[in-house]
């Protein structure tokens, strides 16, 4: 029963959400503490930990937009189970576009010869959230209907922003993230949200 609720959450999603994306490639310096991308200068010792040996990164925002956070709305005053399986069918849907958005990145004349490592989003560690601004202004994210409410989170609600960069060396497998936990890669320990601390 509570597949079949799914699939028909899922087509209804599928059949009223259009993903869309913004992203440019820039050249990329590491310091140890400091990361900058062309015209953005960010401190943050994770990020540049995560980005060390990589010599070209990319910008990426992303979103399922407005018509996801309104299916997500109606279901929660129906039915609060089915807004549970929508917003989990909102979140398989954003990882999987960011995946073939990356496939589509790593293609780029750009980068040809050059190897990927795992996208890193603002709030990973000390890469804080309200870099998103800049990152939301570098792209123009307006034109996919993207912004930022005055506590820095995105709206629509599911949406990403993130870098990737890109190294001569292979480092470990682009889509790593599926495979094991994002907490991995963060070096905040005492993170409420990291597993095993809920």
């Amino acid at each position: 029963m509570q597949i079949m609720l799914y699939k028909e959450i899922e087509d209804l999603f599928r059949e009223n959400i259009t993903p869309k994306s913004v992203y440019a490639v820039y050249d990329c310096h590491v310091d140890s503490g400091a990361v900058t991308l062309d015209v953005m200068s960010v401190k943050s010792e994770s990020l540049a930990g995560h980005l060390k040996g990589c010599n070209r990164a990319v910008l990426l925002a992303a979103t399922l937009g407005t018509n996801a956070d309104m299916l997500i709305r109606r279901f929660s005053v129906q039915d609060m189970e089915k807004a549970l399986i929508a917003d989990n069918i909102c979140l398989d849907m954003i990882e999987a576009y960011l995946d073939e958005t990356e496939k589509e990145i790593s293609v780029l004349e750009d980068l040809k010869g050059l190897f990927a490592v795992q996208r890193y989003s603002p709030g990973y560690g000390d890469f804080h959230v309200t870099c998103q601004k800049d990152i939301l202004k570098l792209l123009g994210a307006s034109r996919i209907g993207l912004s930022l409410t005055d506590g820095f989170m995105l709206t629509p609600s599911k949406s990403v922003t993130a870098v990737i960069g890109f190294s001569d060396e292979q480092r470990n497998h682009p889509h790593l993230m599926q495979k094991t936990s994002k907490c991995l890669l963060c070096k905040d320990k005492n993170c409420g949200f990291r597993e095993g601390k809920k």
